[in-house]
């Protein structure tokens, strides 16, 4: 292990205590998700966001994380319904610029993953 992966760790070790001490606790949950994002360890942080929303089923932030993470994983109809929630849930919070970036991913997903926005919306 490199110097710097193991001085890396001390972060992910503190999310996960702080997950496992507050379970109920949805920032928790998308902390250490976006610590594993972070890593690279996509399939566990689509559990710990998964987690988060579970908790805060609300949160823009974690449907944004979630779309780029299925994204990654080649999962169209999970990104595009992820990105679509963000994208609503950033306009009902007058978030205009992080609705913009959610529209433009969107779009994105559309082309990429050959879906048309007219089709029925994909569910998760």
């Amino acid at each position: 292990m490199s110097f710097w992966k193991g001085f890396g760790s001390g972060k992910l070790r503190e999310c996960e205590e702080k997950a496992l001490k507050e379970p109920e606790n949805p920032q928790c949950h998308f902390e250490l998700g976006t610590e594993y994002e972070r890593r690279g360890q996509y399939p566990q942080a689509i559990e710990a966001f998964q987690q988060t929303l579970k908790l805060n089923p609300r949160s823009a932030e974690t449907h944004f994380n979630l779309g780029v993470l299925y994204e990654i994983s080649r999962n169209g109809r999970k990104a595009i319904f992820h990105m679509v929630q963000a994208g609503n849930l950033f306009s009902e919070r007058n978030d205009t610029e992080n609705k913009d970036k959610a529209r433009k991913k969107l779009k994105e997903y559309y082309k990429q993953f050959n879906f048309h926005p007219e089709d029925n919306p994909p569910a998760a």
